[in-house]
């Protein structure tokens, strides 16, 4: 493994782990009795969460997870036990998932309330190990050219209609230096698309920031 420790950019993946906690508290606000949400917006943020939930995990287990155990394989395989617990805690949500989408399919307020508030705490520890033990790790174990494949990967997965959904959703109620470092990442004319066309549209079709009001 290469010792030297790196200091790559990991802007996108602490702005999209904040994105999924902010969509798993708001779910559970709108899961409780008496909320003001109707279940047409419940499903509607539903439906941008577990969109961007699955892709983010294709993208981080084909670019980086894959990568880092085959770096480990040789070696002492602390890299692995840490990816093999990141793993468990992803499989304790999985049921919260489930159970939320069956809710919300037969509009079981009651279940609903239950499993989303299940699906935020399953979410926000898998989250906040992943913060502590698996993203420096990627400092530690990858190259620049293996780090930058996942950029190339998550933008496969997108696809630039993708991207036009994806960023005003990674965007919505995020504190001001996550979005500054966001747009600073990408080139001008994502910016422009961003600005003058992608947000408003998101914001006309009721994005959070919308709902929350």
């Amino acid at each position: 493994m290469d010792s030297v420790a790196r200091r790559f950019d990991l802007t996108m993946l602490y702005a999209a782990y904040g994105a999924f906690r902010r969509d798993t508290a708001w779910l559970e606000t709108a899961a409780r009795p008496g909320s003001a949400f109707g279940w047409a917006e419940a499903a509607s943020g539903w439906a941008l969460f577990t969109a961007h939930w699955s892709l983010q995990n294709r993208a981080e287990k084909n670019a980086l997870w894959t990568v880092m155990y085959a770096k480990d394989a040789d070696g002492p395989a602390r890299v692995g036990v840490v990816l093999d617990a990141m793993a468990t805690l992803a499989l304790r949500a999985v049921p919260a998932i489930d159970g939320v989408e069956a809710a919300l399919e037969h509009r079981d307020r009651g279940a609903f309330a239950g499993y989303a508030r299940d699906l935020r705490a399953s979410v926000d520890a898998l989250l906040d190990f992943k913060e502590s033990n698996v993203l420096p790790l990627i400092q530690e174990t990858l190259t620049p050219f293996e780090w930058g494949t996942f950029d190339v990967e998550l933008r496969r997965e997108l696809g630039l209609r993708g991207l036009g959904v994806f960023l005003p959703w990674l965007l919505d109620g995020a504190p001001d230096g996550t979005r500054r470092a966001v747009l600073g990442l990408l080139p001008p004319p994502i910016r422009l698309c961003y600005r003058a066309r992608w947000r408003p549209r998101y914001l006309r079709r009721g994005g959070l920031a919308v709902r929350a009001r």
